[in-house]
């Protein structure tokens, strides 16, 4: 530390130097950061490794993933069929009719690569046929009949054609629900319709994708305008819109929304915060300063290494400025009490370099993980509060004067006479009743606690209207549930290849032309024609050559099994994380207490500063127990969040403590101040984000309020109960 303090007296001797050098500086970084390109995607936040990035591309390549859904609703078919008509004609692009012949390729393709389709339950049905009496053959072949007799099922022949025996899901799923009494949809002159003629559809594939909500945005605009003017034609008609597509540009739009009022109002908050303790508004004017260039450095960093940033980044970032914040408010607090600057800094740079390093370091720890936006957020959070410093050690003490910084002391009588009764004197009752208070919360809360899961459903974290809420869940319970997983992870592929050596195996024992005579005997028998399942006898007839399928995991995806069932990633995402967060944890757990050893030069104090960390996160997680919250891939980032600033607060607070016993300074009630203020400023930017209507948004300020709280208490209360303990 005598280092700064010896460049501090050098600058001051050549200011004109620093303020050319500050000058310049802010120009190369302004430049950096207009460079920065902004993304609104909420997948950011998921681990981008090879197996999630190729299921997501596979996901992307689905019609599914891009549709745009227009549901039109009203009192009978003919009024649907109206609006539809009249939506046709403004987009004529869109898909109004039903179209069967999607289906049929893709069943051709299922067939072209059937030895991949099917499983062991299919080959121990295929093996009763071989055994069993002609009767069983005879029930599915009437069962194919009555199916094509019934009115409109003409469509259905190519399907039973191909697959009479129904071996794959999209064949039974189609002739299933077109004959059971579970079928919810119906075809009104060629419309799709619901059932009961009160909902009818339109389709329209975005060339965007999913994901890109940029373009996206203007399009769901333009269709948005459309919808309008249908409504304004057809009065008894509702129109609205339903997909993947739509509901990434209202989770943008949303992101964008609350982000743009968490900063705003967290920035009025704070300043109205400052106005009131520091009278002088000079003051106010440096602490913003040290953060505007802490955000500009971070910013600016950003653009050099990364070239982009998530909006919900940002966002976090109006929560990152209580930390910063930190930095200016310990300097200009604690000048109060010491006759001059030069000796401010001598007394103040120890613990606020020491908590710099260690919050930077516990940011440092995202930036190695598989998750796009973890890491841009562990650079510029990194980068902020290294910026912040920078300012605060080299430059700002050369903007503070020698007069004393006027600041309106801001106390909590309860807290502060509880926790100095058990400071002050150890046979005091107050001692005793704080730890045993301590004592006994800590084993509740262990022993009754559940481990706190991740959430890794994305409809949870997803922004969308109460409407769009409902539309998504009708559509979720009218869809049929496939019994196979689309998602192509590792395990898929090793099961892809057992399916084949499963094909070759039963062929060998099993004559192919057997079970084709006994089909054409059964359908014959029933009124078939002999040739009506010649594209199955084919199928069966080329039992070597089933074209490569494991060649393409997108087209693969495509029919196996229709949908995407995300159940399986979510689990992969579920799993990426909690690795993610027992990482972070260990590592900001290790590089926090390296560094508080060091710094303190102890291994004693180093645990009395690190101890209230720990306890700190056994109370988060029984608080979240409490209020039913759980981690998901968004307000994961709190474990470095809560160790940055923690360990600010309980370095101070260790500092204090330790110069009232070596030196005699009373310097605690002095860092107390400024950790108050800090901590006020943070709850007031984080009160904010609870009130965001965006759930990603809002889980995060619900978490971070929890745990921020839980760490002020512990710093205040247990490092000075270790320090009388262990002294």
């Amino acid at each position: 530390m005598n280092a700064l303090i010896k460049l501090y007296d050098w600058l001051a001797k050549h200011k004109t130097m620093l303020w050319i050098s500050c000058a310049v500086l802010v120009v190369i970084l302004t430049v950096l950061s207009l460079r920065l390109q902004y993304k609104e995607d909420i997948f950011d936040f998921l681990p981008q490794d090879a197996e999630y990035t190729e299921s997501m591309e596979v996901y992307s390549s689905l019609s599914e993933a891009s549709r745009i859904v227009i549901i039109f609703e009203g009192s009978s078919p003919d009024t649907i069929i109206g609006a539809i008509d009249t939506w046709a004609e403004h987009c004529p692009e869109s898909i109004t009719e039903v179209d069967f012949s999607s289906v049929f390729d893709r069943l051709n393709f299922v067939y072209d690569h059937l030895p991949y389709f099917l499983t062991d339950e299919q080959y121990r049905f295929l093996d009763t046929l071989y055994l069993a009496p002609s009767d069983t053959l005879l029930s599915i072949m009437k069962a194919n009949k009555q199916v094509l007799s019934m009115p409109g099922s003409a469509f259905l022949f190519p399907v039973l054609a191909l697959d009479p025996l129904h071996l794959v899901p999209l064949s039974r799923g189609i002739a299933g629900q077109y004959a059971g009494a579970q079928s919810n949809f119906d075809s009104y002159n060629g419309y799709m319709m619901t059932k009961d003629g009160h909902r009818g559809f339109a389709f329209y594939d975005s060339p965007y994708g999913s994901t890109e909500t940029g373009h996206n945005a203007a399009l769901i605009d333009s269709l948005n305008t459309i919808a309008q003017s249908v409504m304004l034609a057809h009065p008894t008609v509702q129109v609205r819109l339903l997909g993947a597509p739509v509901i990434a540009v209202g989770n943008a739009r949303q992101i964008k929304k609350d982000t743009f009022i968490a900063i705003l109002s967290s920035l009025v908050l704070i300043i109205a915060l400052l106005i009131y303790s520091f009278p002088r508004k000079r003051d106010i004017l440096l602490i913003l300063l040290s953060v505007s260039f802490g955000w500009l450095f971070g910013m600016a960093i950003l653009s050099l290494f990364i070239g982009n940033v998530s909006v919900i980044v940002l966002g976090i970032g109006a929560v990152l400025i209580g930390i910063a914040v930190n930095y200016p408010l310990h300097l200009l607090v604690h000048q109060r009490y010491t006759p001059s600057v030069r000796q401010t800094l001598k007394e103040v740079l120890s613990p606020l370099i020491t908590g710099n390093i260690t919050t930077v370091g516990a940011f440092v720890a995202l930036i190695p993980l598989h998750s796009p936006a973890l890491r841009q957020l562990g650079i510029f959070a990194s980068a902020m509060f290294l910026g912040t410093i920078l300012f605060c050690v080299l430059v700002l003490p050369h903007l503070m004067s020698d007069t004393p910084t006027p600041v309106r002391e801001i106390h909590c009588p309860p807290l502060e006479r509880w926790l100095h009764r058990g400071q002050t004197n150890r046979k005091r009752i107050g001692f005793h009743v704080i730890w045993m208070t301590l004592f006994v919360i800590t084993g509740t809360i262990l022993l009754v606690r559940h481990p706190a899961m991740f959430d890794a459903n994305l409809s949870h974290i997803n922004y969308m209207t109460e409407e769009q809420r409902a539309d998504f869940a009708w559509f979720e319970s009218l869809s049929p549930v496939s019994d196979e997983p689309a998602y192509l992870s590792s395990s898929a592929r090793e099961e892809l290849n057992r399916r084949w050596q499963l094909w070759q195996c039963f062929w060998t024992t099993h004559d192919p032309k057997e079970l084709i005579a006994k089909v054409r005997a059964a359908g014959i028998e029933v009124g078939f024609t002999p040739m009506a399942f010649a594209p199955f006898e084919q199928t069966l007839n080329q039992l070597n050559s089933p074209k490569d399928a494991l060649s393409n995991p997108k087209d693969l995806a495509q029919v196996w099994p229709g949908r995407f069932d995300t159940e399986a990633m979510n689990s992969h995402v579920s799993l990426t994380l909690t690795e993610h967060f027992d990482y972070i944890g260990i590592i900001c757990s290790l590089i926090v207490f390296i560094f508080l050893c060091l710094s303190f030069r102890s291994l004693r104090l180093g645990l009395i500063a690190f101890v209230p960390m720990l306890l700190s996160w056994v109370f988060i997680f029984g608080l979240m127990q409490v209020f039913h919250l759980q981690f998901n891939l968004v307000n994961v980032i709190l474990a470095t969040f809560i160790f940055g600033q923690g360990d600010d607060y309980t370095i101070f607070v260790v500092e204090g403590l330790r110069n009232e016993k070596l030196y005699g300074k009373r310097l605690l009630d002095q860092f107390k101040q400024s950790i108050i203020l800090s901590a006020l400023i943070m709850l007031l930017s984080i009160g904010v984000l609870v009130f965001a209507q965006h759930p990603a948004m809002h889980s995060l300020g619900a978490v971070t309020l929890i745990g921020m709280s839980c760490v002020l208490l512990m710093a205040f209360a247990v490092p000075p109960l270790l320090f009388r303990l262990i002294k």
